[in-house]
C-alpha cells in the first residue's frame, strides 16, 4: 500500500546523510511516482544537486552537496572548493559542487565533474563521503582560486602547517603544465619568505627596512616553549612576539583563538605586541620604533 502523505517524511537512508535521499529510495520505501512528483511540484522536497533530494526546509549546506554528489555518482570524490568548505577552509562558495570522477561525465546542473589523478594519500573519507585530503585540497585550490582568495587560503594553510614551500614546489615539478602552477609557485615563494599574508609581508618589509635583525617569521613555539602556537614574528633572545591582524589572516572567526593563544604566550613569559593593518600602513615608523624600543627594554631586564 502506498504511504500516506506526510510532508516531513524522508526515506530511512536520509538519516545517515544529513537528510539527503534519492527518488529511487523514496519509491523503494513505499511512495508512488505520483506521491514523489507531488512532493517535488508542491515544494515539499527540493533537489540539492544531481540525484540528491532533501526536504525544502533543510537549509543549504556544503555537506548536503557532498552527500548529494555521493548518491549521484558512486565514484565521486569531493574536490576543489567543495572539499575545502568541508575541511573548514576560508574559500568562497562558487555555487558549484566540484567532484573528481574516474570516467567521462557530463555536468548535471551544479554538479561539476573533473578528471584528475588522485593517489591513495590524496583521499580521505568524511561522513562516508570520499573527499580530497587537506593537503591535496589546498594544493588544488591554490592553483584554482583568484589571487586574493588564494592568499587568504595560503595564510590559513601556512599557519596550520598543512603544506610548505617544498610541498608546492614538488607538486609543480611533478605535474608540469597543470593549470595554476604559476600561482602555486608564487605561493611557494611567499611561504619560503615567511610571508603568509599581505600584512605579514608588510611587517617584514618594515623590519628589514629599519635593519632590525634577530627575528624569525612564522615561528613554531611548541618545541621551545611548549606553547602550541605559530607566531608571525619571533625574537627568541627576549621572548618577544609580534603579531599582525591582517585583512585576510585574522578575521572575526579567529578572534577567540587569537586571544586564547596570546594568554598562553604571556603565561610562558612572552611579551606580545599586536598591530593592525591600519598601524602598518598609516604609522609604520611608530611600529618599528616601538618594536625596537620594546626589545631594548627587554634586553635590559633579562
Amino acid at each position: 500500500m502506498a504511504r500516506a502523505v506526510d510532508r516531513s517524511w524522508t526515506p530511512p537512508p536520509a538519516a545517515a546523510r544529513r537528510g539527503v535521499f534519492t527518488r529511487a529510495e523514496a519509491l523503494a520505501a513505499g511512495l508512488t511516482e505520483d506521491q514523489v512528483r507531488h512532493r517535488m511540484e508542491s515544494g515539499a522536497w527540493r533537489r540539492v544537486c544531481g540525484d540528491g533530494l532533501a526536504l525544502a526546509r533543510t537549509p543549504p549546506h556544503p555537506w548536503l552537496d557532498a552527500h548529494a554528489a555521493a548518491v549521484t555518482w558512486a565514484d565521486a570524490t569531493l574536490a576543489l572548493t567543495s572539499a575545502a568548505l568541508l575541511h573548514g577552509m576560508p574559500v568562497p562558495d562558487d555555487g558549484r559542487v566540484h567532484v573528481v570522477v574516474t570516467g567521462p561525465r557530463a555536468r548535471r546542473g551544479r554538479l561539476t565533474p573533473h578528471r584528475h589523478r588522485l593517489g591513495a594519500v590524496d583521499r580521505q573519507v568524511l561522513e562516508g563521503v570520499p573527499v580530497t585530503a587537506r593537503a591535496r585540497t589546498v594544493v588544488d585550490c591554490l592553483g584554482w582560486l583568484a589571487r586574493s582568495d588564494a592568499l587568504r587560503l595560503l595564510a590559513w594553510a601556512g599557519t596550520r602547517r598543512v603544506v610548505d614551500a617544498d610541498d608546492l614546489d614538488f607538486w609543480v615539478h611533478a605535474h608540469p603544465g597543470r593549470r595554476g602552477n604559476a600561482q602555486r609557485a608564487w605561493c611557494a615563494d611567499r611561504l619560503r619568505r615567511g610571508a603568509l599574508s599581505e600584512a605579514e609581508e608588510r611587517l617584514h618589509a618594515l623590519l628589514r627596512g629599519a635593519r632590525v635583525t634577530g627575528w624569525v617569521a612564522n615561528a613554531s613555539l611548541l618545541e621551545g616553549l611548549g606553547v602550541p602556537a605559530v607566531v608571525d614574528v619571533w625574537f627568541e633572545d627576549v621572548r618577544l612576539v609580534v603579531e599582525v591582524d591582517g585583512r585576510v589572516a585574522h578575521g572575526a572567526d579567529r578572534f577567540q583563538g587569537d586571544r586564547t593563544r596570546q594568554n598562553l604566550l604571556v603565561g610562558a613569559g612572552c611579551t606580545v605586541l599586536r598591530y593592525t593593518w591600519h598601524d602598518l600602513t598609516r604609522r609604520p615608523t611608530e611600529v618599528t620604533a616601538q618594536i625596537v624600543h620594546t626589545r631594548h627594554l627587554l634586553r635590559q631586564v633579562a
